[in-house]
């Protein structure tokens, strides 16, 4: 945010909670928010953070009063209509999206006088300009992404699995499905939920059971409820609210805060669980009970879609010419079998193994930490000249750092010349999911190199295909057929002995797999390795051989 934007919202939030503002810098600002979509919604973000918890924890939203002030009575939803408040909420927001300049304006005159329920939902009005499974890239930056659904059904919009999320309203009738933010938080939810996502770390909960879970690095999730707000502080909960509003509290793992506005005032009472503890907020008496006798929402099994390509897609492949292909389809003697006669098979360390995965289609399983495995060649392997490309088909079970290859120098597995890991976060970002590292080094060492870091992109629980290739230092990294970076690195000599292993930061054939660092838990299909660049349609042209059914 540039110093500009960062001295306007700092005045723009001293009107709103009525300080002394010279008349033309108001009348400045003002026009800044008719004519700034970014201003505007950057402000009723720092409004809604201001507002919010007092608006949304109030016993009685004061929804009528507030169609009132701002002039919507002839709507038809005035006090003789007999209209819900959710119908008036509804209404309200409708015609906040309709006409978001005049009624931001309305929102900045009455909330210089303190109409607070105005500021936060005008500020919600302006903030969600989006519906859910939209493209994030024309409504708005993606917040998190739809992961799995079991039987699930959806009240106003099919949502399929892999649909981007933005900031708006998820309502499930029925069913479980599992949300992924780009944070790493997951929010596991089953219907009938009514669940708005407006932030990376906040969501509103009108009804529904969820278990959330926060890595490490993501701490601070905030869940607000019709009558309550629950803050993580790493960990993993559940989270109950009924149609009535009634809201129940389990800590699982780690800490949270829970916190209950009282009703009739400003105070807000609050308390710390620990794992193992539960709480019932009340909001007519401001109580937070102890030992909840609600029933929180069992974990979700992770369960990773079956890959389907082409029947066609092995045949493309042979004809690309590769070096070594590893379909990762099938094992004997623990040895996987290379495509390419007169190659190198690949061995199974440790945990790994070929299994089925639901469509009946095997590939190469990795259980990560609870049993390391790791996939390796009997012999080194020389580095092509004078280039090489690695493509591969993968699915990560969870957001933690791990590897999918490296190679390494063969006196040492410390000493890398390349590695491609999963779950890193990129440089001056936050806890971030699905980011995938490309890494070059030489001379070959254990630190230090040059690096591409993808968007938020390689989501866990879905295949991505993935092609790292240099040329004379040149590298290029593609994710599902799109490049996503490019950068020069050293170049080093042709035909270089190298050790390589996938699944883990290093692996040798007399290495102990439990010590396996960054294991891989997910899985991996169809590697090739080619002493050439692919072009960029060769690329595409092989992405886009997956197939939905």
């Amino acid at each position: 945010m540039d110093t500009e934007m960062e001295t306007d919202l700092r005045d723009a939030l001293i009107a709103w909670q009525d300080g002394d503002l010279p008349a033309d810098r108001v009348e400045e600002l003002l026009a800044r928010l008719r004519g700034d979509a970014a201003f505007r919604r950057a402000m009723a973000e720092k409004v809604w953070m201001l507002s919010l918890a007092r608006v949304a924890q109030a016993p009685a939203p004061r929804w009528l009063a507030l169609h009132e002030e701002l002039g919507l009575t002839g709507s038809g939803q005035d006090s003789k209509s007999g209209a819900t408040n959710e119908e008036r909420r509804q209404t309200l927001l409708a015609a906040v999206r309709r006409e978001p300049v005049r009624f931001v304006s309305a929102w900045w005159r009455r909330a210089a006088y303190g109409s607070m329920a105005a500021a936060a939902a005008l500020a919600l009005g302006v903030v969600l300009w989006r519906t859910p499974g939209a493209d994030a890239s024309k409504h708005g930056p993606m917040l998190a992404v739809l992961v799995q659904a079991d039987q699930a059904k959806w009240r106003q919009h099919d949502t399929p699995v892999g649909s981007a999320l933005g900031a708006g309203r998820l309502q499930l009738a029925s069913g479980r499905a599992s949300v992924m933010f780009t944070s790493g938080v997951t929010v596991d939810l089953e219907g009938p939920a009514d669940l708005e996502l407006l932030t990376l770390d906040r969501v509103i909960c009108r009804e529904g059971r969820l278990r959330t879970h926060a890595p490490k690095g993501a701490e601070g999730f905030c869940v607000e409820t019709p009558h309550g707000t629950v803050t993580d502080l790493g960990t993993e909960l559940g989270v109950s609210v009924t149609k009535d509003g009634r809201t129940d509290v389990a800590v699982f793992e780690g800490q949270a805060e829970v916190s209950l506005q009282i009703a009739g005032q400003q105070g807000v009472r609050t308390a710390l669980l620990n794992a193992g503890e539960s709480t019932e907020m009340v909001p007519g008496t401001g109580e937070i009970r102890a030992m909840s006798q609600s029933a929180f929402l069992e974990p979700q099994e992770r369960r990773l879609p079956p890959l389907r390509l082409a029947p066609h897609y092995v045949g493309t492949i042979r004809a690309a010419g590769p070096l070594h292909h590893w379909r990762l389809d099938r094992a004997q003697d623990g040895a996987i079998p290379n495509e390419v006669p007169g190659s190198p098979a690949l061995r199974l360390g440790g945990g790994a193994s070929i299994q089925p995965d639901e469509g009946g289609r095997s590939s190469a399983y990795f259980p990560g930490q609870s049993e390391p495995g790791a996939l390796y060649p009997d012999a080194l392997l020389t580095k092509p000249a004078p280039a090489h490309a690695i493509e591969m088909w993968f699915a990560a079970e969870t957001t933690r750092q791990m590897s999918l290859f490296a190679l390494t120098v063969p006196e040492t597995t410390r000493k890398h010349i390349l590695l491609v890991e999963v779950g890193n976060r990129r440089p001056a970002h936050g806890a971030e999911a699905g980011i995938v590292r490309y890494l070059m080094r030489w001379p070959a060492s254990n630190r230090g190199g040059m690096n591409i870091y993808s968007p938020p992109s390689a989501f866990p629980c879905q295949w991505h295909h993935l092609v790292a290739q240099q040329k004379d230092g040149g590298m290029e990294l593609f994710i599902d057929g799109a490049s996503v970076g490019t950068a020069r690195s050293e170049s080093f000599p042709d035909a270089v002995p190298c050790a390589l292993q996938f699944g883990g930061l290093e692996f040798h054939s007399k290495g102990d797999p439990t010590k396996i660092d960054r294991p891989f838990a997910g899985r991996l299909a169809e590697i090739a390795i080619y002493d050439r660049l692919l072009t960029p349609e060769e690329v595409r042209a092989h992405a886009a051989l997956r197939r939905s059914k």
